[in-house]
């Protein structure tokens, strides 16, 4: 497997030369087919370097990406169940009581003896 740091640097050697390179060819008059061939490019290889060295850097993969977020404030607590007897008992229940649950509490307290 190549090293990682080799190729970087040679990547960074490239862009370099290709900056020079087309830096010189805006100083001149000569047309892509005439620098080329002076510089011992082909033209596709220039036209792709152009491209490449005019759009700005893809960020680099290990920069966190920013990622868009809507903070909603926190649910109200829900309110508990309240079963109120004649007797003045109070029976709460969660919220979130099944309504089975509280069918079978009330079926369970209408069996009791008195």
């Amino acid at each position: 497997m190549p090293d990682s740091s080799l190729r970087s640097r040679s990547d960074a050697s490239a862009n370099r030369q290709w900056v020079e390179r087309l830096e010189r060819f805006a100083a001149g008059n000569h047309t892509v087919v005439e620098f080329c061939a002076a510089e011992g490019v082909s033209d596709s290889n220039f036209y792709l370097w152009r491209r490449r060295l005019a759009q700005p850097p893809a960020p680099a993969s290990n920069q966190p990406t920013v990622v868009p977020i809507r903070v909603a404030p926190a649910p109200a607590p829900a309110t508990p169940i309240e079963l109120a007897f004649p007797s003045g008992t109070i029976l709460r229940l969660p919220a979130d009581a099944r309504p089975e649950f509280i069918v079978a509490i009330l079926r369970g307290l209408e069996e009791r003896p008195c």
